[in-house]
Parts: C-alpha cells; structure tokens; sequence
C-alpha cells in the first residue's frame, strides 16, 4: 500500500509541474534572417531607383540642350550624347522604347541640323521618354512607400512582442523572488 501511495505522489507531482517554455532563439532567429533578407531586396530596389533616376537626370539634360537653338550642331550633338547615356543605363522596356524612338529623330535631324525643329524634338523627347520615365520613377517611389509602411507595422509588432517577453519576465522573476 505505501508503495502505491508512494508511486501516486511521484506521479502527481511530475505531471503538476509547469510545461518548459521553449527558448526564444528559433523565432528571434528567423525573424534575423527575415530582416536580413529584406535588407537586400531593398538594396536592390535602390540600385534599379538610381539607376531609374540617373536615366531621367540624362535625360532631362537631353531636353536642356535642345533649348538652345542659335547652335543647332551643338545642341544636336549635346542631346545625343545625353540619350545615348540614358540607354546606356538599359532602363525598363517602356522607357527603352522612348529613347530609341528619340534617337532615331535626333538621326534624322542630325543630317539637317540648321533646319530642325526643336520644338518638335522636345516634345517627342518628353512625350516618349521623359514621361515614362517619370511614371517608372514614380512607381518605384510607391513601391518604398508601401515597403516603408510595412516595415512601421512590422515594428509596432515587434515592440509589442518585446513589451510583452518583458512583462512575462518580469512577473517570473518576482515570483522566484517573492516569498510565499
């Protein structure tokens, strides 16, 4: 009879004691390497952004040297030189086209140069390229927005999981503290 007693008191209290909290590492860990992760998308995002925004200054400096008409040759040469850097840079497709497009007018006016219209030439620059550049620049800006927006979320999230590790360590250690 004791031995049963015996063996139902060592049963009742190994089953009484509280369930082992398991350690924080794997989470925290993945949450390291989810971060790291992130890290790298967005410093590829920032290579196509500067890319995407190195295009546009070119471009845009294309548009500034067909505004001076009293040196045809010059600013022919000025604007070429400006978009064939530009392409250089291998913007998105749309963008691509545009450039292409204006090369191909910027040929044709190169022959005559005395007799261009620079008007036109400027409104095809910025209609055909210019434009989808902006739009592309303008996307990609939407995109780090958003990205930004949920990585705020992100954190308000984490400092919560932290407030409330925190709270939990704190009640543990004053009940190993306090005595009863």
């Amino acid at each position: 009879m004791r031995k049963l007693l015996l063996m139902l008191v060592l049963a009742t209290t190994a089953f009484s004691q509280p369930a082992r909290v398991r350690p924080i590492a794997p989470n925290a860990n993945g949450a390291e390497m989810a971060v790291k992760q992130a890290m790298d998308a967005v410093a590829q995002q920032k290579k196509i952004v500067e890319r995407d925004l190195e295009v546009l200054t070119h471009l845009r400096s294309a548009d500034v040297a067909m505004t001076d008409p009293m040196q045809p040759e010059n600013a022919m040469q000025k604007a070429w030189e400006e978009v064939d850097k530009a392409k250089s840079l291998n913007p998105e497709f749309t963008v691509m086209q545009g450039i292409i497009k204006m090369q191909r007018e910027l040929e044709s006016a190169r022959h005559s140069a005395m007799t261009a219209d620079f008007g036109r030439l400027r409104a095809i620059l910025r209609e055909q390229a210019l434009g989808p550049a902006s739009r592309v620049i303008g996307r990609h800006a939407l995109r780090l927005q958003e990205e930004t927006l949920a990585w705020l979320r992100v954190q308000e999230l984490i400092s919560a999981h932290v407030r409330s590790l925190a709270e939990i360590t704190g009640e543990s250690l004053r009940a190993t503290t306090t005595p009863e």
